[in-house]
């Protein structure tokens, strides 16, 4: 029987596959810089960046648009810096996974299940050490009027 040498040859490169995934989320270079924009926010300061995306087709003026980035990061440098890299290296098309990203950035033991989809959500978790941090807040939803995903990244430093 030859078919169970090359079912156990399949079995452990799907594994391995896996568990590259799992490296490659840990492994995010978002991470630096999430890390470095909460690492900036003072205590009693609050700072935020908003990241949307846009994916299909339509019209702004004489010209068809495809999909787009835009960031705000409030005229704060640790922002535009987070917004330069997200413009350049995030998805377009899935929004939820950036928020996917940024969540396995904040909780790297644990991670976020590779085959877990995100479309929308809330979530909150902290920063940093119990005497120095931020509570951080994470919102996706659909930006209401515009087409387009929603993503907040807002810190209250501690």
């Amino acid at each position: 029987m030859k078919i169970a040498p090359v079912l156990t040859v399949f079995l452990l490169f799907c594994a391995s596959l896996g568990d590259a995934h799992g490296r490659e989320e840990r492994d995010d270079t978002l991470c630096a810089e999430v890390k470095a924009f909460l690492a900036s926010v003072k205590p009693d300061a609050t700072r935020s960046v908003t990241f949307r995306t846009f994916w299909g087709a339509r019209e702004e003026g004489d010209n068809i648009i495809l999909g787009s980035k835009t960031c705000e990061h409030h005229d704060y440098d640790p922002g535009e810096k987070l917004c330069a890299y997200l413009i350049q290296d995030s998805s377009t098309e899935f929004a939820g996974y950036n928020a996917k990203r940024i969540l396995n950035c904040l909780t790297p033991r644990q991670g976020i299940a590779a085959a877990l989809d995100i479309h929308s959500g809330s979530f909150s978790i902290t920063f940093g050490s119990p005497s120095r941090g931020a509570l951080v807040d994470l919102e996706l939803a659909p930006d209401e009027g515009r087409e387009e995903m929603k993503l907040i990244l807002k810190a209250d430093g501690y």
